[in-house]
């Protein structure tokens, strides 16, 4: 049996998620998992400390949409004025309304609907100490990962932790380059330090799949929506690396440009399996290939309205857009 260790950032999307799932059904659905899940000193600190900050984000976001009023003597005079007026007002109220509610939420941390999926899960509590402390320093000075930034070690603190209290196999649950990208190197230094076997996946579903259990479609489809979302956002910054745009893209080439679904999932799965073997543990990965395709195609309602990379040809049929063989 796995235990399931969750990156900070995964809770953090969930703020941040941009889809309308009920919220109330995602924390029910991970709570079941508890006894599976492990937490960090460490991990626990970032979250206390990214949640105020994003929040504070939304407020500020929400600042920069209000309307300012225009109002003369003539402009009062035209037939759609008192609508237009009203309307401003109630959009202006509206967004004090969620000023203020978010505002609220960072005192009342327990009515707070993420820390509350948050506060339920923390409960195999790992703490860190001087031992712990002592050789993430030196990690950060030798330069193995993972690697935090410049300036910290949290990175480092947490890793250290999981190799200081695992007494089993280990899933860590992270969409973070620096697990992904050293999976071998972590997972071999696991297996020599621990004797027990180290998996790193995306999403929780994988991560309870893997233990033998079956997610439910709810949160499968709630954190698909965020890897397809998160992927979107961070495109410009991963245009070398193997996220699903890259791997979809490159089926494509491979198949001259376009191809009906069937034959994309086939290609995408023999790109996985040659370069990106890490995300063989997607077992959405034809949802996941489909929200790609729409999401960057200006041919559907999904359209990211920035970057124009697929046209749909027909139901279930895909190319490049301005493919040039």
């Amino acid at each position: 049996m796995y235990k399931i260790f969750i990156d900070t950032n995964i809770y953090l999307d969930f703020y941040r998620a941009n889809n309308k799932d009920n919220i109330i059904d995602i924390i029910n659905d991970i709570e079941k998992y508890k006894d599976f899940l492990i937490c960090t000193e460490q991990s626990d600190d970032e979250f206390f400390r990214n949640r105020e900050r994003i929040i504070n984000e939304f407020i500020e976001v929400l600042s920069r949409q209000k309307n300012s009023f225009y109002d003369n003597n003539f402009i009062s005079t035209l037939e759609s004025y008192d609508k237009y007026s009203k309307s401003i007002k109630a959009a202006n109220e509206s967004i004090k309304e969620m000023m203020e509610k978010c505002m609220q939420l960072i005192k009342e941390i327990d009515r707070d609907p993420i820390y509350t999926l948050y506060s339920k899960i923390r409960t195999n509590m790992c703490p860190r100490n001087e031992a712990i402390i002592d050789m993430a320093i030196k990690r950060k000075y030798i330069g193995n990962p993972p690697t935090s930034n410049k300036t910290t070690c949290c990175d480092e603190i947490i890793w250290e932790t999981l190799l200081y209290y695992s007494k089993n196999d280990l899933i860590v649950v992270s969409r973070d380059g620096t697990y992904k990208e050293n999976y071998n190197f972590l997972a071999n230094e696991f297996k020599r330090k621990t004797n027990h076997q180290l998996i790193i996946v995306e999403s929780i579903s994988e991560a309870v799949r893997l233990n033998g259990e079956i997610p439910s479609e709810t949160l499968e489809d709630f954190e698909n929506n965020l890897i397809v979302e998160k992927e979107f956002l961070e495109y410009g910054t991963l245009k070398e690396k193997g996220n699903w745009v890259n791997i979809i893209y490159n089926a494509l080439l491979n198949l001259g440009g376009e191809a009906p679904l069937k034959e994309i999932y086939e290609a995408a799965d023999s790109v996985i399996s040659e370069k990106y073997p890490e995300k063989k543990t997607n077992k959405n990965m034809k949802a996941t290939i489909r929200g790609m395709l729409q999401k960057y195609s200006s041919d559907t309602e999904n359209f990211n309205k920035k970057v124009d990379l697929f046209r749909q040809i027909s139901r279930g049929k895909w190319a490049i857009r301005n493919f040039k063989e």
